[in-house]
């Protein structure tokens, strides 16, 4: 019996645990240990441009995992997503303005908990789809509802709603990865100084000397800083990978020359 309750799969209520008496204690610390196990795993499996970093006003900073991030955690943790309804478009305040909204449901295979009728949805308005039009923005508007329904899932299931940040780097200690990397949100300030907000002084377009911003990682290519003025010289484009320019940083009491390359993805 000590083996099951220690599982995580494994139903325990109080009454239960109180019949087991002296082991209860010991089947406590063992579910413990595996949660904990499984998220640390989970958030070594992410990359620092899985989250966003926030600060509230009495300078506590957490994270935050993105959609973007969400296949990784719930590989770790088995979360499948069910019961997806039919995304639904509701019409926004002003001309044009919609958003796409869609319910599920999902389940940890190894935990068993279940979330039911959780909400996705994203917007029309929003800064990702201002360069798309017609169909092709709402193909793109539905696609994001989907994958916000399963972030929302899964950051429920995996308990990565709000991360400590210090939780980040212990868990990458010894990857290279740091939360440094992490893109800035609320209590950074505005939007366009954020870059830099971290203490890493970022890269400076060597055509314009526009400091860089930076470019989150996709599954076709890793992150990277480009120039937010690329349009202005296209014949000229100009980009530092993220993990280049982090271990020059560290390893620097000078700022570190810049790299100038041409790039497909300057405009991702």
């Amino acid at each position: 019996m000590t083996d099951e309750i220690a599982r995580p799969d494994v139903p325990v209520t109080l009454s239960e645990l109180a019949n087991q008496k002296s082991e209860a204690l010991e089947n406590i610390h063992a579910r413990i240990l595996i949660l904990e196990t499984l998220r640390r795993a989970a958030i070594r499996a992410t990359s620092p441009e899985d989250w966003v970093r926030f600060r509230t006003k009495d300078g506590v900073e957490t994270a935050y995992l993105q959609d973007c991030g969400g296949q990784r955690v719930r590989d770790v943790f088995g979360i499948e997503i069910t019961d997806v309804s039919e995304p639904v478009k509701l019409a926004g305040s002003s001309p044009g303005e919609y958003v796409y909204i869609i319910r599920g449901s999902g389940e940890s295979r190894l935990t068993r908990q279940r979330v039911v009728d959780v909400e996705g949805g994203r917007s029309s308005i929003e800064d990702a789809f201002k360069d798309k039009s017609g169909p092709d923005q709402e193909y793109e508007v539905r696609k994001a509802a989907r994958a916000n329904l399963n972030g929302s899932i899964t950051r429920e299931l995996a308990g990565l709603k709000s991360v400590p940040v210090n939780d980040l780097d212990s868990a990458w200690t010894g990857t290279g990865k740091t939360s440094n990397r992490c893109p800035l949100g609320r209590g950074f300030g505005k939007r366009e100084p954020r870059q830099n907000v971290t203490g890493l002084t970022v890269p400076i377009c060597e055509v314009c000397q526009t400091p860089g911003e930076l470019r989150p990682a996709t599954d076709k290519r890793g992150a990277f800083y480009g120039c937010p003025n690329w349009k202005n010289h296209k014949d000229q484009k100009w980009i530092v990978p993220a993990e280049l320019w982090d271990a020059k940083v560290q390893t620097s009491v000078e700022p570190p020359s810049t790299e100038t390359a041409n790039h497909d993805t300057q405009n991702s």
